[in-house]
């Protein structure tokens, strides 16, 4: 199938591709879905391959794309809001983010790499205290179950999906926190995924 709800409306959609999942487990047939909505890729399939100017970027389940990117390209790619990529700089106790300068995130290395966290893995914490990542809260869109909202650290925009409706006074300060776990880490050259390099708690 080569995207055949494309020039539906977004309920219709949604209600196709029940359709069509339901009809092809019923089935039990191969289908080839070709698609540029990732909501349809991410929702239908056993497996997706993605593809990048003519090649394959990455191939394997939608969990397995979306929680172990293989490339900066995936990570961006999947996941609405995409996944915040930040650059790093080296310090004497461990790598920081750019701009920040204080905070060890990942281990001590010499490679230039990006480090990448997921909008829901970020916590919003109260900026008075010492945990967690000094920054600038810009803009929150509310979106009913829950917010996206743009936080300054350094130079650098990060996004945070906090849940419910959260309120933001033009450079207001708080402090963010996620989990060492939900951290991804990429070479900033060539984009790939680096397993080798450690993040930390904070």
């Amino acid at each position: 199938m080569d995207e055949p709800l494309s020039n539906l409306d977004a309920k219709l959609r949604q209600d196709m591709r029940l359709e069509i999942r339901a009809l092809q487990e019923r089935l039990k047939m191969t289908v080839v879905y070709v698609t540029h909505d990732q909501a349809e890729a991410m929702s239908m399939s056993d497996k997706v391959i993605l593809m990048r100017e003519g090649l394959i970027e990455q191939e394997g389940t939608p969990d397995e794309l979306y929680n172990n990117p293989g490339t900066t390209f995936v990570a961006e790619f999947i996941g609405t809001p995409p996944m915040s990529l930040l650059q790093t700089a080296t310090l004497k106790s461990g790598m920081t983010i750019k701009g920040e300068n204080n905070t060890p995130v990942l281990a001590s290395t010499n490679d230039e790499v990006l480090m990448g966290i997921r909008p829901e893995h970020i916590e919003i914490i109260d900026g008075s205290g010492r945990k967690g990542i000094s920054v600038k809260l810009l803009t929150a869109e509310y979106q009913g179950a829950d917010t996206i909202v743009t936080a300054r650290i350094g130079d650098q925009k990060i996004l945070v999906r906090a849940p419910g409706r959260v309120a933001v006074t033009e450079n207001s300060q708080a402090r963010l926190r996620w989990k060492k776990e939900d951290v991804h880490i990429f070479d900033a050259i060539t984009g790939l995924r680096n397993n080798d390099i450690k993040a930390l708690s904070i």
